[in-house]
């Protein structure tokens, strides 16, 4: 199903590497977990109020300084930076 011009979902498995340094303090597994829902439902509202509750306490995906600290952790070598712009884009 394609959603906000996504053909596919994030393949996160949620295993927060990403986020213990991350200088943003971005919730990175639980923003793809968002833009997932968006993606498998094209329910923008539930996909923004998850999002919404994610960042609550701050780390916008918009937030995001491209270190790249993320992406050297990642066990599935995701692309991080680019999968946070396009969640910005959909969800912010």
């Amino acid at each position: 199903m394609e959603a906000m011009g996504h053909s596919s979902s994030i393949p996160c498995t949620s295993c927060h590497y990403c986020t213990p340094g991350c200088p943003q303090s971005i919730p990175i597994p639980e923003i793809f977990s968002a833009m997932n829902d968006l993606t498998a439902t094209g329910a923008v509202s539930e996909a923004r109020r998850l999002y919404a509750d994610a960042t609550a306490e701050g780390g916008l995906a918009s937030s995001c300084i491209a270190c790249g600290q993320c992406e050297g952790v990642c066990p599935q070598h995701l692309p991080i930076i680019d999968d946070l712009v396009a969640c910005a884009e959909a969800l912010e």
